[in-house]
């Protein structure tokens, strides 16, 4: 992950709005950005200074040994960009899952718009050149649009979900192109401005329906697995294909998640579940299927006397 300085000097017409000043000034001061041209790569690790003369391919080995330092790090975080284009008007879902447990202090979801491609004047060079993601906008810049994480265990996943407006936009940049824009996420530490993931994602290309069942991943139940008729039948917003904790077999007493009938929602609570509960709270096994219910008493505590009513409900014919 690296992001680069360069002059803010161009002088040839339709250029005159290629940088914002303010996200530039902003982001250059985190990272001291004085001398250019300033890359910064992982948020950490600066290099300043470019080549003579126009002569880059001069500097490529340095910038490639740095690369090959950095590259095989195994970052704790996973982001999936997912979103649609409504008129001029894109929504789009952050996706955050954690790969292994991570602490969330000053874990922050930094949003960019940014224009890819983009051929620029270099008045240095006297030529033109391919710009790669010139920062648009900082949906993410003021104090009230601050997304911190809040998930730090293995497995924990969180949703930002938003939208802008592609005309605002074409309205500030003369040479504007929806096709060239694209939505930048990255997790930042704000203290040491250390960066943790980032994904990038153009609009045309984000994709609006990955499992290709016909519903967009915005209003799917289940995005991953085809449901074209989102059934679901518990009413928890997870389509039944991909809901592991069925809310109508993992119902408080049915400790082992099983069903009267194969095929069925119907849980049976009989005495296989005393058994389980029972060697549950005598330590004969250590867990259950995180679906399982099992504080009867709603006390938040598993004991002896979950188990007395337990078996109270199965003697009763509650099953």
């Amino acid at each position: 992950m690296s992001i680069e300085w360069h002059t803010d000097g161009f002088q040839v017409d339709g250029f005159e709005n290629l940088l914002v000043e303010e996200i530039r000034d902003i982001r250059g001061d985190m990272y001291d950005v004085g001398g250019i041209p300033h890359l910064q790569w992982n948020g950490i690790i600066d290099e300043v200074g470019g080549a003579s003369n126009c002569d880059w391919e001069a500097i490529f080995p340095s910038k490639e040994e740095t690369l090959q330092e950095l590259s095989g790090q195994e970052a704790p975080y996973n982001i999936t960009l997912e979103g649609e284009l409504d008129g001029s008007l894109f929504n789009y879902n952050v996706v955050v899952d954690l790969n292994s447990d991570f602490n969330n202090e000053n874990q922050f979801l930094e949003i960019f718009v940014a224009q890819d491609s983009l051929r620029a004047w270099w008045s240095t060079c006297q030529d033109y050149h391919n710009c790669r993601f010139i920062g648009r906008d900082w949906l993410t810049m003021e104090e009230n649009e601050r997304l911190p994480l809040s998930i730090n265990l293995e497995g924990e996943s969180e949703v930002f979900s938003g939208s802008f407006d592609v005309a605002d936009y074409a309205e500030m940049f003369p040479l504007w192109e929806d096709s060239s824009i694209s939505v930048i996420a990255l997790i930042q530490n704000s203290d040491t401005y250390a960066m943790h993931q980032v994904e990038t994602g153009n609009i045309m290309r984000i994709p609006f329906d990955r499992d290709d069942d016909g519903v967009l991943n915005l209003d799917d139940n289940c995005p991953e697995i085809s449901n074209p008729d989102q059934e679901d039948l518990d009413g928890d917003l997870v389509g039944d294909v991909c809901d592991p904790c069925n809310n109508l077999v993992y119902v408080l007493g049915n400790t082992n998640g099983d069903v009267t009938e194969a095929n069925t929602y119907n849980p049976a609570i009989d005495i296989f579940d005393i058994l389980t509960l029972s060697d549950l709270i005598d330590n004969e096994i250590s867990s259950l299927s995180s679906c399982t219910e099992m504080d009867l008493l709603a006390d938040e505590s598993i004991n002896q006397f979950d188990l007395i009513v337990l078996i109270d409900m199965v003697m009763a014919g509650n099953n």
